[in-house]
């Protein structure tokens, strides 16, 4: 019976390489093959010691990168899984507690205002704020000028371009400054309130802002409260 050697599956030629990777040999496949192969063996010919003993060596050394894969694997797992309730414990502690927070989007609840907060990286003269609904629907467009460098924060009435409240929700908020030689100055938007709660949405923690969600993980800054 024609067997096909261990040592040529595992050093295969360039056309053997090119088989898809569900071909790849498995640890109980190879034991199979090596029992196979040494049953099938020419009595005249048989397989030395010294063949088997690296047959053998190899089938351990697969068994055992197989395993370590495996623990990895798992480790990696439970790594998040453990990561990921530190976080949406710490969440619940920052109830009630004042943070700042990357964010592009205010809370606004119908015939109020919000502040519009964001620091500016040097002298604006002239911007635009340009404020968005959930849908992506522009709602209103803020001129501004002469911001200094550094905290800055706007007062949205929440209100559109035709003075109408807008419905209570989120809104996202879009700032495009500009310097004295007409050119962009970087901005870093940020939020700044009192955590009232927290919300879980596929198994991420969300603060609750002054109305809008914020991620646990752009939170920051957290002062006591």
């Amino acid at each position: 019976m024609d067997t096909q050697s261990i040592s040529s599956i595992l050093n295969p030629t360039p056309k053997e390489e090119a088989k898809k990777s569900g071909d790849i040999l498995g640890k109980d496949e190879f034991l199979k093959l090596l029992i196979s192969q040494l049953q099938n063996q020419n009595p005249l010919e048989p397989m030395n010691d010294q063949e088997y003993v690296s047959q053998m060596a190899q089938f351990s050394s697969l068994e055992q990168l197989q395993n370590m894969n495996s623990s990895l694997s798992q480790n990696m797992q439970y790594n998040m899984l453990l990561s990921q309730t530190i976080n949406n414990t710490m969440a619940t502690s920052l109830i009630g507690k004042e943070i700042t927070a990357d964010s592009d989007s205010v809370g606004i609840i119908s015939g109020s205002g919000a502040d519009i907060t964001f620091k500016s990286a040097d002298f604006a003269l002239s911007g635009t704020i340009t404020i968005t609904d959930e849908s992506g629907k522009v709602v209103r467009s803020l001129q501004v000028s002469n911001l200094q460098s550094g905290d800055n924060s706007i007062h949205w009435n929440g209100k559109d371009d035709l003075g109408n409240n807008v419905a209570s929700g989120n809104y996202t908020y879009q700032i495009d400054l500009k310097d004295t030689n007409g050119q962009a100055v970087t901005v870093s938007n940020y939020r700044a309130g009192t955590v009232d709660s927290v919300k879980y949405v596929d198994g991420q923690a969300y603060l609750l802002v002054d109305g809008a969600y914020i991620p646990l993980a752009q939170v920051r800054e957290v002062k006591a409260g």
